[in-house]
């Protein structure tokens, strides 16, 4: 394999990588304590004359309905009646609220130069790629962005790079909650090609 050859696959494998974003995370905590009220005891009223009796272990309400069905007479009647249980208890489990970091990613993307319909190839610039700023908040909004690219402060949603370049991108919600995340990025050497799914060397690299 020549050295041209290498350096391509180099610069696909740094192209392909996957990037997550950072942010994100639970922050400022508290765990509160939540009773939860419930009702047991035996329960009894009268139906039609029937007298229904029962024990109840735990019931989310005071109020219950007692059904019991019987066979009489060759025919099957269900005898029902409302009442109350007599006893009361609380179940006690804790509860925890956060408040979480806003996400952000930097990503990049190759610059289309054109396709190749007979071969399927797309083929792409080389000495560019584009950085992209992407950012969200799971629990509130973003209310402050900041962009820099080589400590250069910018406002723009997407930026080429042409040189080695180092992008930071600092996110802050509604809650003051700051997320911070730095990438460098590096333009591929050569020109890139992409068949389907798979980015390839360009068949130009081998001549």
């Amino acid at each position: 394999m020549n050295l041209l050859s290498k350096v391509a696959i180099a610069s696909i494998s740094v192209l392909s990588a996957s990037v997550f974003a950072a942010g994100d995370q639970k922050v400022n905590c508290k765990t509160t304590t939540v009773q939860t009220p419930y009702w047991y005891g035996w329960a009894s009223c009268h139906a039609s004359g029937e007298f229904l009796h029962q024990l109840i272990s735990q019931h989310h309400s005071e109020w219950i309905t007692l059904t019991e069905t019987k066979y009489e007479n060759g025919d099957w009647t269900t005898y029902r009646c409302d009442t109350t249980l007599p006893n009361k208890g609380y179940n006690t489990s804790s509860r925890e609220s956060c408040q979480y970091t806003p996400k952000a990613n930097i990503t990049e993307h190759l610059v289309e130069s054109h396709y190749d319909r007979h071969t399927g190839i797309t083929y792409y610039e080389a000495d560019v790629i584009v950085a992209d700023f992407n950012y969200s908040d799971r629990d509130g909004q973003v209310q402050k962005v900041e962009k820099w690219v080589n400590g250069v402060s910018t406002t723009r949603g997407h930026v080429d790079i042409r040189t080695t370049s180092t992008v930071k991108l600092r996110v802050t919600d509604n809650d003051g909650n700051v997320t911070e995340t730095t990438r460098t990025l590096r333009p591929p050497m050569i020109q890139q090609c992409r068949r389907g799914d798979m980015l390839i060397l360009c068949e130009d690299d081998f001549l």
